[in-house]
């Protein structure tokens, strides 16, 4: 009688252990192959690029979060349209040094890297790693996945609310 109740929980677990593996193993190659992804690679040099106000040719251009004072910049290479239906992404026409100006010394006007939030200048690559655009954002990482054809999906930033009381974000860490 103990020999078949052990037997049976024996089974049960063998088949528990079994399911579980099953949907840890789909879950695992549905990470692995479920998107077309590219990656954002962070660069000192483009930093610097964006607060010289230099605007990069053949690039179209698009802020999120406020034409004025952007939660991000998007600069996207001519040959890849940017697939804006399921994002906040606002194009804009003709950037050249003068907007570019406005915009950085508006959101980073004394850019400091020690804290948290600074902005952030990323190349965007593709899944090959080829270089397609850039990104500045208080953001450090954009997620951009490539639909079909040269579109491409990039989400909008997430910048974290630490507000102080006169409205401006303030740093969460010297």
């Amino acid at each position: 009688m103990i020999w078949e109740s052990y037997s049976s929980i024996n089974r049960w677990s063998r088949l528990f252990t079994f399911l579980t593996s099953i949907i840890a193993l789909s879950l695992l190659i549905g990470c692995v192959t479920g998107g077309n992804y590219g990656k954002t690679k962070r660069d000192r040099d483009l930093d610097n690029m964006f607060l010289r106000y230099e605007v990069l040719p053949d690039h179209n251009y698009y802020t999120s979060g406020g034409y004025n004072k952007p939660d991000a910049i998007l600069a996207l290479h001519k040959d890849y349209e940017l697939d804006n239906t399921r994002t906040y992404w606002r194009f804009i026409p003709n950037v050249d040094y003068a907007q570019m100006r406005k915009w950085i010394d508006t959101i980073a006007p004394e850019q400091d890297y020690r804290y948290s939030n600074a902005y952030f200048a990323a190349y965007i690559l593709d899944t090959d790693g080829k270089k397609i655009g850039a990104w500045y954002s208080i953001d450090p990482h954009a997620t951009v996945q490539f639909l079909e054809g040269n579109k491409i999906l990039v989400y909008t930033p997430t910048p974290e609310l630490n507000i102080d009381i006169r409205g401006r974000r303030r740093p969460t860490s010297p």
